[in-house]
């Protein structure tokens, strides 16, 4: 999860956005993202030990910015954003600290967030009763890239997996990082990008149909030899 959300600044664009976690094990999986979280290093991207490089640009950086203000009045902050990052913080531009903050429900998700931002929302009860709740909630917010499922019942993400509308779903392993020729990547809806990447229909996105008519009888040809 933590590679998932924060690596290269979380600017991939299937980074894991959103996490819904069952109430019942939510306190245990935050300790571990807050406890592997502070091991991160924030810093020059040039570096072997630095884990988390900066955002794209100032534009980027402003607009996570105003994300990170109104999450922190709106929601439950889950991890502190001094720790080890603070030097690169003050030294190098557009640096942002992995940040996790818990909401209260998918509603209050309203936009990607591309950045080292992480939203967390715990299910098992209310609105958020069962997983298939959760999963209509998500198609729900129109984004379909992907979809991320840690289950040991196959049963269950094969359900799910049907369930959902998005273009990728991996069971059991990160949300970054398809593989070249195995995995064609692509998605739906608010995140729609046409034939996926590597799939079977994907080399058509670079061809350009082009059709030529011909009056033949205006240069007075014979069109009864060419109907033969």
């Amino acid at each position: 999860m933590v590679q998932s959300a924060f690596r290269s600044a979380g600017q991939r664009c299937s980074a894991l956005r959103l996490l819904c976690v069952h109430e019942g094990i939510a306190d245990g999986v935050i300790e571990m993202i807050q406890g592997a979280a502070q091991e991160l290093v924030v810093g020059d991207p040039a570096e072997l030990a630095t884990d988390v490089g900066p955002v794209i640009d100032r534009e980027a950086f402003d607009n996570i910015q105003k994300h990170l203000q109104r999450l922190s009045s709106a929601s439950k902050p889950q991890l502190a954003q001094k720790n080890r990052a603070q030097p690169a913080i003050d030294l190098i531009a557009n640096t942002l600290a992995p940040a996790a903050f818990e909401v209260a429900s998918l509603a209050e998700v309203k936009d990607e967030i591309f950045g080292p931002v992480l939203q967390i929302v715990r299910w098992g009860s209310g609105a958020l009763k069962t997983p298939e709740a959760v999963i209509e909630q998500v198609n729900a917010l129109g984004y379909g890239l992907t979809l991320g499922l840690q289950t040991r019942i196959d049963s269950r993400a094969q359900a799910l997996g049907a369930a959902v509308h998005v273009g990728n779903i991996y069971v059991n392993r990160n949300m970054i990082g398809a593989v070249v020729g195995v995995q064609p990547f692509g998605g739906e809806g608010l995140s729609g990008t046409g034939p996926k990447a590597g799939g079977p229909h994907y080399l058509y996105r670079f061809c350009a149909e082009q059709t030529v008519t011909v009056n033949t009888t205006a240069a007075g040809g014979n069109v009864a030899l060419l109907a033969g």
